[in-house]
């Protein structure tokens, strides 16, 4: 039968149900058909993992600022127009009217830029940079929203319980922000820096010269 697997407990980030969780094994055999691509892709699975980054990023991460945005436009707009405030309803103050504007346009965004990242995934292919445009800038929008949400729900957006729809969502959208290093490393790695070596005409065939120490022909590329 199957090796013994110990299954440690899930992982809990900021309260959030994940299924990700530790697995360890000992002595596990794992036979070469059930390897991906089988023997000619032994040695590939980094690849294959950092190919699978490329579309997750610019798919998966997104959507919880979509999800956001659809969550919190008809929840924060129906509250703020149905809580007083000197016996007028907030929805009607212009600063309220500014943080629903927000929801509503970066929610707009976040949707549309979502449907084309679809659509690139769908045709087969997995553009690194554009993954890293959409997670940085659409889950900042995300965050964005949120805050806004919190802002016009005020202390009933902080004070946890079943009636709270929004402190969850507030407490755990800083994991879509975090993965791979949170958008410090992905706008300044991977859009400024992968970007420039794309998009520069010359750039990269410099470094790979600089880096062909034993080819006699890369003075004359460099």
């Amino acid at each position: 039968g199957p090796p013994a697997l110990e299954r440690a407990p899930r992982h809990e980030p900021l309260n959030a149900a994940f299924m990700n969780g530790t697995v360890k094994g000992t002595d596990v055999w794992v036979p070469m058909e059930a390897i991906l691509g089988g023997q000619d892709k032994c040695g590939a699975g980094w690849r294959m993992f950092v190919e699978c980054l490329a579309e997750g990023r610019g798919v998966s991460l997104p959507a919880m600022a979509v999800g956001v945005g659809k969550g919190l436009g008809p929840l924060v707009g129906a509250y703020a127009r149905a809580r007083k405030q000197f016996k007028v309803p907030i929805a009607e103050f212009g600063g309220v009217q500014e943080a629903l504007a927000l929801i509503a346009s970066d929610g707009y965004v976040s949707l549309a830029s979502t449907e084309l990242m679809n659509a690139v995934v769908d045709n087969h292919e997995a553009p690194m940079v554009l993954s890293s445009i959409m997670k940085q800038n659409i889950t900042e929008r995300g965050r964005k929203m949120i805050n806004a949400g919190m802002d016009v729900m005020g202390g009933a957006a902080i004070s946890m319980g079943p009636d709270n729809l929004v402190g969850s969502a507030y407490m755990s959208f800083p994991i879509a922000i975090t993965v791979e290093g949170a958008n410090i490393m992905t706008r300044s790695f991977q859009i400024i820096g992968q970007g420039l070596m794309r998009c520069h005409p010359h750039l990269l065939q410099v470094v790979e010269a600089l880096e062909a120490e034993d080819d006699p022909a890369a003075p004359r590329r460099f």
